[in-house]
């Protein structure tokens, strides 16, 4: 006979509320001194909690990040519900989500630098690319599923973080600019893609001339 495992709802409960009080803690030490700030020891500090309180959450720093990541998703609208929509609403992500990735900058950045950001992304990267690709097949007659994950990632990154960041700290634009250029190039491939493929075109031989065998 196994042992029935014992259900707390309370114990649930002050696990979730001390969890959530690890996350605001360590979302203020990366304001205050970026990735660098952040240790295990440092956290339980801020929070107010004991070390292997911190430990019994997060037993490595990578493990910390991944879940900071996770919690800070949906307050820059990077949930797969909200990223996942029809082709005609994918012009509104840049539009709707560069100024959240501005509002939440000092976290944002320090996690993009971590070694997990990466991980995290690069786990999922084939999920992302056939989930693009069936969405985007629809309005996008003639495209071979190839074809689509390819434009597909270049729409999706034009929306991302990354673009955010690249448009504002090495192009010099503000959040708005950079959310509406990001926002008609989206437009501008959707368009396209529902247009069709378009046949390269053949440069035409000129006929040879003949030559002359007068002397």
């Amino acid at each position: 006979m196994t042992a029935r495992k014992y259900e707390s709802p309370l114990r649930d409960a002050q696990a979730e509320e001390t969890r959530e009080r690890l996350f605001e803690a360590a979302r203020a030490l990366l304001v205050d001194g970026g990735l660098d700030a952040l240790t295990l020891p440092r956290l339980a500090k801020a929070a107010g909690v004991s070390v292997p309180t911190v430990y019994r959450h997060f037993p490595t720093m990578d493990a910390l990040v991944e879940a900071l990541l996770a919690w800070i998703r949906p307050l820059v609208g990077q949930t797969p519900e909200r990223l996942f929509c029809p082709p005609e609403a994918l012009p509104r992500l840049p539009l709707e989500n560069f100024a959240r990735f501005e509002d939440n900058a000092a976290v944002l950045r320090p996690l993009m630098e971590s070694r997990a950001f990466n991980r995290v992304r690069v786990a999922s990267m084939r999920d992302r690319a056939r989930r693009a690709a069936a969405l985007l097949a629809p309005a996008a007659p003639g495209w071979r599923e190839r074809e689509l994950e390819a434009k597909g990632g270049v729409i999706w990154a034009l929306a991302s973080p990354q673009t955010w960041r690249w448009l504002g700290e090495t192009w010099g634009l503000e959040t708005a600019e950079a959310a509406r250029a990001a926002s008609w190039a989206i437009e501008t491939l959707v368009a396209a893609l529902a247009a069709g493929p378009v046949e390269p075109k053949t440069r035409r031989k000129s006929p040879r001339k003949k030559r002359s065998t007068r002397p």
